[in-house]
């Protein structure tokens, strides 16, 4: 969850959005599939949120470092995430100069974070060039798809833009990594927010409402009920891209290499 999200629920430990699980598990199995993690191996999520996919990642690699950068992070915040953390392997930091000099991650994590900045390509060359990533290293990153879908939930997270197919294949082929599989998840999400977007456009309003992950309070049996199908969703368009079929979605992924 976005910390402006966390922060909206007050960081009270919340039942998880149905989309932050079933994200979680296409993340897993894209790692699993694309980028394997070996014993030892460090993994750097930056724009990390909340920690949660972080920690929910350590939970399942107990012997993966993962280092969490969120630029929001106040010392307090770590603390509080940290106290909280049942994830020893986890560590925390507000800026990517105060991750440890040995730091050579073979996987970084950019998880709903380049439309936050106003100079994406910039921020993604300095990430994929810098001190902190190995050769090779595997980078896993989503986004969100379509311009013409940019609402209130986008102002609410701060987004500078949303991504059509293309400028996200540019952005990352000139920051040099090559793409070893991408695609578009949530299909299912499309006409929701369409008809999210289509009704602010006839009713126009300056009020930014939260967005539904930090008003969400839904019970744990609808919120696992709900993953399950949004899961089923990102496994069924996974499965089609291995054939060569390209469905729509809600979010835009790739998985891709650092110049070795």
């Amino acid at each position: 969850m976005d910390l402006v999200e966390a922060q909206a629920r007050g960081f009270a430990p919340p039942a998880r959005h149905p989309w932050e699980r079933a994200r979680l598990a296409l993340v897993a199995q894209l790692i699993a599939r694309h980028a394997p993690l070996r014993a030892g191996d460090v993994v750097l999520d930056i724009g990390c949120g909340d920690i949660f996919v972080a920690e929910s990642l350590a939970l399942r690699y107990p012997d993966v470092r993962f280092y969490a950068v969120d630029s929001a992070f106040t010392p307090e915040l770590i603390q509080m995430f940290t106290s909280r953390s049942l994830a020893p392997n986890v560590s925390l930091f507000a800026s990517l100069d105060e991750v440890p000099a040995d730091c050579a991650a073979s996987l970084v994590l950019l998880m709903d974070v380049l439309e936050h900045v106003p100079d994406d390509h910039a921020l993604l060359g300095e990430i994929v060039r810098g001190r902190t990533v190995a050769a090779g290293a595997r980078v896993l990153i989503t986004v969100p798809a379509y311009q013409g879908l940019f609402c209130t939930h986008d102002t609410f997270l701060g987004h500078y833009r949303r991504y059509s197919t293309p400028a996200f294949q540019a952005l990352s082929t000139s920051s040099g990594l090559t793409p070893i599989i991408s695609g578009h998840l949530f299909a299912s999400l499309l006409l929701p927010r369409a008809v999210q977007v289509l009704a602010e456009r006839m009713r126009p309003t300056h009020d930014v409402a939260p967005t539904v992950l930090a008003s969400w309070s839904g019970s744990e049996g609808l919120a696992r009920s709900m993953a399950a199908v949004l899961e089923w969703d990102g496994r069924l368009a996974l499965a089609l891209l291995r054939l060569g079929v390209h469905l729509p979605g809600l979010s835009n992924f790739a998985v891709c290499r650092t110049s070795v």
